[in-house]
């Protein structure tokens, strides 16, 4: 090697190796940016504009528009898949449900192929079995139960055998235990709960021994702790929320405490009285909407007793559907009559719920009644 290319490659090293250097550190491996974490969403359904306004969840619960789509007429519950995929919407007056695709980076919502979906008439409560791909509505004024087989890939309906299923009595509320294995529906009228093992196979509905299971008056809101243990029914007439245990075998509801009595008339109080039901992911709060009230309550969940733990707190006129972001942190409730949605942090030691600063959000429609958020996988 002569000196001439020995110098040349020397200062070339030395190039390399200043240019590694930072404040006498030695440059490492370039590191991949880490993954976006795909965001929450908050999905409204707006019974008198006929659309479902979709939100996107920050990290300090704020709420930010995405745009609203156009649903059947008068949606009002909803129900998403374990994996956030699909939205499912039950439209009371078209008899029928809206399928939509969710994208998982924007929320956006995307009409599936074949919707919307016939039901029975005036579709109300729904309860989805992710593991099995199942769906299944509560047609209030059909008196039954529809069934569906969800496709996994593209969402379509498909009609269980049998569908719709009878044995109901103006059915409203429905909630699935964790493990798919039976599915809790309340009866309007009947001041009932009917309760039926689900066959995860076909989607055959059967109803356990002793279904119906007294409540108390006009039962509404229903919800399953995501524990599987217990079952919570908002007695709307009986101002109070009814606590049973589930027989994890056969699926028949034991009271936790004595059933709240009866109320034969609507008095003055009727409609000032719970309404709609949610649990917190770690099944220890549960958070009641009472409709007339214009608040929302939170218990404290002891072995399925109900202790309140903070409130009645204001919402707004007429607060129907609540729910919990997926974190737990937060509590949603959309407010009919002022078309916005309530949000709340959540203290998850004491129950505790402080409004949000920017609190409440205008809804995006008119007459907001359901409400479910979701994290996309």
């Amino acid at each position: 090697m002569n000196r001439k290319f020995s110098d040349i490659l020397a200062i070339s090293l030395l190039t390399v190796l200043l240019a590694s250097c930072g404040s006498g550190k030695m440059m490492g491996p370039v590191m991949p940016p880490p993954m976006a974490q795909n965001p929450d969403f908050l999905f409204v359904a707006n019974t008198n504009s006929n659309t479902v306004s979709t939100f996107e969840i920050d990290s300090s619960g704020m709420l930010f528009s995405i745009g609203s789509f156009p649903a059947g007429a008068a949606p009002e519950f909803m129900a998403t898949d374990a994996a956030g995929k699909f939205l499912f919407v039950g439209n009371t007056a078209s008899n029928n449900v809206s399928a939509f695709q969710i994208d998982k980076a924007t929320g956006k919502l995307t009409p599936v192929a074949g919707s919307p979906f016939a039901t029975g008439t005036q579709p109300e409560g729904m309860a989805l079995v992710s593991g099995a791909n199942l769906l299944f509505v509560a047609n209030n004024i059909g008196n039954s139960i529809s069934a569906f087989h969800i496709d996994s890939m593209s969402g379509a309906l498909s009609i269980v055998a049998g569908s719709p299923f009878t044995g109901v009595a103006a059915p409203f509320g429905v909630a699935t235990d964790i493990a798919g294995q039976f599915l809790f529906v309340t009866n309007l009228n009947a001041n009932a709960v009917s309760v039926f093992s689900i066959d995860s196979s076909s989607g055959e509905l059967t109803q356990v021994t002793g279904s119906p299971f007294p409540t108390g008056s006009t039962p509404i809101g229903i919800a399953a702790d995501p524990m599987g243990s217990f079952v919570f029914v908002g007695d709307h007439m009986s101002n109070a929320v009814s606590p049973f245990s589930v027989d994890p075998i056969r699926g028949s509801l034991s009271p936790v405490t004595p059933l709240p009595a009866l109320s034969q008339n609507c008095s003055s109080t009727c409609h000032t009285n719970p309404l709609r039901v949610a649990i917190h992911p770690t099944a220890r709060l549960a958070f009641v909407a009472d409709v007339g009230a214009n608040s929302v309550s939170s218990f404290a969940i002891n072995n399925g007793v109900l202790t309140l733990a903070a409130g009645p707190i204001p919402t707004g006129q007429h607060p129907f559907g609540v729910a919990t972001d997926p974190s737990g942190k937060f509590v949603y409730v959309v407010n009919k009559l002022d078309n916005n949605i309530a949000a709340f942090s959540v203290d998850t030691m004491t129950g505790a719920l402080t409004p949000l600063a920017n609190s409440p959000v205008p809804a995006g429609g008119s007459e907001p009644v359901g409400i479910v958020t979701v994290r996309p996988q």
